[in-house]
């Protein structure tokens, strides 16, 4: 993101004010115990993965950085390329990848869902918009939101949700639906704004089978949830202070699934019992960013930022499993299940120095 918008352009995930009195302290506790010579989190397994095949992908422009994937129902991989302004279409049986440029200029696409009919809906970051692509018709066409989408998600009547990512005085989510043309937005609550009036940075978005829409906060530590119809908007400070929450999942039983990025756990979320459950990774350090639960098993897989892995954890028998990874370095910033055959599809890309990568887990 440096090198994209420059250490100074006011990109705002980039603060833009130092805090010495808290900073300080922090550091010379860290660095106190920090090792001479440091390594990155070691990923092994305790348990029989004899059953799971990995296969890497290499994207045809390493240097691009492949944000969101998602199975198609023809079985190609979409993928958006966050740096090149394109997407990318991956056949898993040939390895051949296509390339559709979106007519947007600094489109930066990020998140992505797809209608039932294969058509996409992708986020613009930059542009501070939505695209809609058929691919029968090869047409884009884009609606202006007014702000950095961060995520997005279509409920089952077809509109189509996002936040925004670095709202704030409202922070908002907001949803369109296409066929009826409507827009609208809710605002969350003010509660424990961020210092000096800075984004809590909205962050993953779900929407349930029951059309309720659930929300992290990154910087406000809150996990959100929104009741449309009532237009309710319920916050709940996550269990771990600056626990960093960033990309959430629900599963068919409406139990919320949240990795805490800076206090290395998976938290569960009962909305029923307003309770939470937290479960510390077996990796110290690992930095969870993304889950997604498999509708048909319930098992939780989990993406990690810093232990080239990628981890299930079950939560009959509260157990985890870590799937190593052939390449170090790797960053996952999104996961998708193949609803057909259950495999696990990653993407990631330099963090930095690696080329930008595919990732499938399939089992024999």
């Amino acid at each position: 993101m440096v090198a994209r918008y420059g250490p100074g352009s006011g990109f705002p995930i980039i603060s833009g004010y130092a805090l010495p009195e808290r900073w300080a302290p922090w550091l010379v506790r860290a660095l106190r115990t920090f090792p001479a010579e440091w390594k990155a989190p070691t990923a092994y397994s305790e348990r029989d993965l004899s059953r799971a095949v990995l296969t890497e992908y290499d994207l045809p422009e390493p240097d691009d950085l492949p944000h969101d994937l998602m199975v198609g129902r023809d079985g190609r991989v979409v993928i958006t390329g966050m740096l090149t302004d394109r997407m990318y279409l991956l056949d898993p049986e040939t390895g051949d990848f296509e390339t559709v440029d979106i007519p947007v200029r600094g489109a930066n696409p990020r998140a992505l869902d797809m209608e039932r009919d294969g058509s996409w809906w992708v986020a613009l970051g930059a542009p501070g918009a939505l695209a809609h692509y058929d691919p029968r018709r090869e047409e884009w066409q884009t609606y202006d939101i007014g702000m950095y989408p961060h995520s997005i998600m279509l409920d089952r009547r077809g509109r189509v949700w996002y936040n925004g990512h670095f709202t704030v005085g409202p922070e908002l989510i907001g949803r369109i639906d296409p066929r009826r043309g409507d827009v609208r937005q809710y605002p969350v609550p003010p509660v424990a704004r961020a210092l000096r009036g800075e984004s809590n940075i909205p962050y993953g978005l779900r929407v349930d089978r029951w059309g309720t829409v659930w929300m992290t906060e990154l910087r406000g530590n809150h996990l959100v949830r929104l009741e449309p119809e009532q237009g309710l908007v319920d916050l709940w400070p996550m269990p771990e202070p600056e626990s960093g929450p960033r990309r959430l999942d629900v599963g068919p039983d409406g139990v919320v699934w949240i990795p805490e990025y800076a206090a290395g756990g998976l938290v569960r979320f009962d909305p029923d019992r307003e309770a939470f459950t937290r479960y510390a990774l077996p990796i110290e350090d690992a930095l969870p960013y993304v889950v997604r639960v498999d509708a048909r098993s319930n098992v939780v897989w989990i993406g990690t930022a810093a232990a080239d892995a990628v981890l299930s954890f079950d939560p009959a028998d509260e157990q985890f499993t870590v799937y190593p990874l052939p390449t170090r370095g790797a960053l996952i910033r999104h996961l998708d299940i193949d609803p057909s055959s259950g495999d696990v599809w990653a993407s990631y890309s330099a963090s930095p120095g690696i080329p930008a990568k595919i990732l499938r887990i399939r089992f024999r």
